[in-house]
């Protein structure tokens, strides 16, 4: 996967910036990532750690590798998504135990990582995550999320209204309104509005 998105940061004093940046959950090779900046995609946000129900989470085999071609390639503003494993069916590591494994790797490879973005979507056809019920599914976002702040990273959350109301049983739900987001459009329209609010966003 390697597309385009928009991005709604959530600043002080309710300063927006719209940014174009390209997302990877592949390996993506150093010539595509000069072609991308060429373009003006001035961010890559590449997957780090992938939900791998089967063994409890893992960090994503093509983190490292997408990590330094994007870098050889001229990417100096590089972020991280965190695709966490859950689901009552599965044995996975706990939040803090994922979240150690993706900071041992930073430290490990000397990686700059400006933000690690949490990615809140269900995945019914693998994993069957996120099947706590509509109370249990809010604790588990609020246990996630208390475990990440522990870990001092910068952060922000991706989803959409509809994952959102999946989830959490509507969009009026607020996990942390003050994180910024990510949130994707298929319409090619680059705006900072969003069409349907969620998640305690006023934008």
């Amino acid at each position: 996967m390697f597309r385009s998105l928009i991005l709604l940061p959530a600043l002080v004093a309710s300063s927006y910036a719209l940014v174009s940046a390209v997302d990877s959950s592949t390996l993506v090779p150093k010539a595509t990532y000069v072609k991308a900046l060429g373009e003006g995609f001035t961010k890559a946000i590449i997957r780090g750690y992938s939900e791998a129900c089967g063994i409890g989470g893992e960090v994503d085999p093509n983190f490292v590798g997408s990590y330094n071609n994007a870098r050889a390639a001229g990417y100096t503003d590089i972020d991280t998504y965190w695709f966490p494993c859950n689901g009552s069916g599965n044995n996975c590591k706990s939040y803090a135990t994922q979240l150690s494994e993706i900071a041992a790797t930073f430290k490990a490879h000397s990686m700059k990582i400006g933000t690690i973005w949490i990615d809140l979507e269900k995945d019914s056809a693998i994993c069957n995550n996120w099947n706590y019920g509509t109370a249990g599914n809010q604790a588990q976002a609020k246990s996630l999320l208390a475990a990440m702040k522990a870990t001092g990273f910068n952060f922000g959350i991706y989803s959409t209204p509809g994952e959102w109301s999946t989830l959490f049983g509507s969009t009026s739900f607020v996990l942390d309104s003050s994180a910024p987001l990510w949130f994707a459009t298929f319409n090619n329209v680059k705006t900072l509005t969003l069409g349907t609010h969620f998640g305690g966003q006023v934008q």
